[in-house]
């Protein structure tokens, strides 16, 4: 059954955002917040446009919810100033596996973290004083810095989720889930108290491995087995993994190069450059990039074509015209792609598409 609940008192912060309960002299910044672009986009329930009688119904809302025990709404502030920065709320379901949590952060605050601290306060806090199982959290398709907070607070993928929710012009709109669960948040916690974790790389979102958003995290090798500069295959199931320390850290990909598919781990690591033992390609293994192409020549992952070269310098030798002359210059040498990696226990781990045993 519903209960009354309580703002926390004090209010929740990290020394840099509090949460507290909405007041009415809030309404000005929510308005002014609300007009924005982005938020009418990513938000598509909110009226539009937003003026400050909206605002006002908005945190009457906001209190009867609390009263209600329905919702417990926070105002984002700056710890500092008590400055309005945004919203956070966590939404309560039919039971403790049904709970959600969403976001939003004014114009002039973003690109500071402010979402990332506010979600982690509120999601622990839900998990603590709500006793909640299972927290959800979704986006729209599309809207990459809502899910790139999510991800850095804990929250793990699971779908692209058909018809979820409805625009303000009921209209059936698709949703990216994410969801956390209490061993997902004491995962969350060991990765902030675990200084190794900084040895691994930090590699783009887009250049994440086919499959591994909503992939286990797998034991890949022993940390005490691996040293800087080195490079290691490791084989699980069907795939060939390549373990490279490099200057910016360790990252795991596969063990083939995108041009041969010679296995990478055989090759010379320079900094954060490997050099296939085949063809002369270098590959950045920090960003993913070709940084020379293989002698063969062929079309790089933007399309462009680059002709075939040699290693000493001279000139290419000159080829008829050949069905072998015509898959060189068709040929793509791919970026290379990542598998999301962490450090647990003493353990490399890694996000991979397979079930583990």
């Amino acid at each position: 059954m519903l209960e009354k609940l309580a703002p926390p008192n004090p209010p929740l912060t990290d020394g840099v955002v509090t949460l507290r309960a909405f007041r009415a002299e809030d309404a000005p910044d929510i308005a002014a917040a609300c007009q924005d672009p982005a938020i009418q986009r990513w938000i598509p329930i909110i009226p539009r446009p937003y003026t400050e009688a909206d605002a006002r119904r908005f945190i009457l809302m906001t209190l009867q919810a609390w009263h209600d025990g329905t919702s417990c709404e926070f105002a984002i502030v700056d710890a500092g100033d008590n400055r309005f920065l945004g919203a956070v709320g966590v939404h309560l379901g039919r039971n403790l596996r049904r709970h959600a949590i969403g976001y939003w952060v004014a114009p002039a605050a973003r690109r500071r973290g402010v979402a990332t601290r506010a979600v982690r306060l509120a999601s622990r806090w839900a998990f603590e004083r709500l006793e909640t199982q299972r927290l959800c959290l979704w986006t729209l398709p599309g809207n990459v810095a809502s899910q790139a907070v999510a991800e850095k607070t804990g929250f793990r993928f699971e779908s692209l989720t058909r018809n979820w929710e409805s625009d303000r012009d009921d209209r059936p709109t698709d949703a990216v889930m994410y969801a956390m669960t209490p061993e997902d948040l004491a995962d969350a916690l060991a990765a902030e108290e675990t200084p190794d974790d900084a040895l691994v790389a930090v590699i783009p979102r887009e250049l994440r491995a086919p499959g591994t958003r909503a992939a286990p995290f797998v034991q890949v090798a022993r940390l005490a087995t691996l040293t800087p500069g080195s490079l290691r295959r490791v084989t699980l199931a069907d795939l060939d993994l390549l373990v490279a320390w490099t200057a910016a850290g360790i990252v795991v990909s596969d063990d083939r190069c995108p041009h041969m598919a010679a296995p990478l781990s055989i090759g010379e690591l320079d900094g954060c450059v490997v050099a296939c033992p085949l063809h002369e390609g270098r590959f950045d293994l920090c960003t993913g990039e070709t940084v020379r192409m293989p002698t063969t020549g062929g079309l790089d992952a933007d399309g462009i074509y680059h002709s075939p070269w040699s290693p000493s310098g001279a000139a290419a030798k000159p080829e008829p015209p050949s069905k072998k002359l015509e898959a060189r210059r068709l040929t793509r040498v791919q970026r290379l792609r990542y598998y999301p990696a962490r450090i647990r226990d003493g353990h490399l781990e890694a996000q991979l598409p397979i079930l583990p045993e």
